[in-house]
This record gives structure tokens, sequence and C-alpha cells, in this order.
């Protein structure tokens, strides 16, 4: 997999943003652009980290390949996660079907697998909390409650009058 010099984490955050080029790629099929056309329009106003894969899938466009052809781009710079996007407009430009009800599909699965691990990682999240609040508030309620009633006791202790 080419990940175009990209980090794990920018590439995670290419993939996250995928339902987001669907639903774009959807808008412009709707509004009556070709599927060249639409993926096109919506690089330009996809997510900066996959602007460069769409960018070469139009590169690719421009030197004469077809779009089934030319879709091969976003997997080798997307990952495994962009391969059933590529498929679904290479498939529905080979053999002429409708793409609509598939980009549908693929939007819906795609923001579901985007809140199911939205999820996951909230269920990670008092766990990383755990430290800072334990090194933070503890001693915050230290300071604010116990010693102040232990100095209390003591002076009472020793006879003095807090």
């Amino acid at each position: 997999m080419k990940l175009g010099g990209n980090t794990r984490a920018t590439q995670r955050r290419a993939v996250s943003a995928l339902p987001d080029l669907v639903e774009l790629v959807i808008v412009g099929v709707r509004a009556g652009l070709t599927p060249a056309a639409a993926l096109g329009v919506a690089g330009r106003h996809a997510a900066p980290e996959l602007q460069p894969a769409v960018a070469e899938v139009m590169r690719r466009l421009e030197r004469g390949a077809r779009l089934a052809d030319a879709l091969g781009a976003l997997p080798e710079r997307l990952g495994p996660a962009a391969a059933t996007f590529a498929d679904a407009l290479a498939t529905a430009d080979r053999y002429g079907l409708a793409l609509e009800p598939v980009l549908d599909r693929l939007a819906a699965d795609a923001r579901t697998e985007r809140r199911r691990q939205a999820e996951q990682h909230a269920r990670t999240l008092p766990v990383r909390l755990a430290f800072p609040l334990v090194t933070c508030t503890l001693p915050a309620f230290v300071l604010l409650a116990i010693v102040p009633a232990l100095l209390g006791a003591l002076s009472t202790l020793r006879g003095l009058t807090p």
C-alpha cells in the first residue's frame, strides 16, 4: 500500500474523512454531473488528506485512462478503506449501473463505521484521563480538604485555637 509519504495518523484522518467524500460525490451525481466530474469537484472540497489521492485519479483521467482504471489510485493512496468506494464507482462506470443507490449504501456504511470508531474512542477516554485526574485533582483535594483539617486538629492538640 502506497501512502504517498503520509503517516499513519494522516491515513487515519483520510479514512475518517472518506464518508464526507462519498457524500460530496453523491451530491455531484444528483446534481447531474458524471461520476468523474463529481469526483473532481468533490476532491476540491474534500479534506486535505484526501485531495492528493483524488488529484492522482484526476491526473490519470487527464492522461486518457478510463474512470474505472484511474480509480485504482484511491486504494493505492488511502489503503483498503477506499477500495469499496473505488470499486463501486468503477463497477458503475464499467457496467453502467445506477450509482446513487450504491453510493448511498456506502455512505451509510462509512458513517456507521465512523460512529463505531468514535464510540470506541470515547470508551477509552476514562482510562486515558485517569493519570491527569490522579496527578492534578488528588493533590488539590489533599491541599484544600485534608491539610486544613490536619492543621486544625494539630492546633487543637497544642491548645491553640485555629
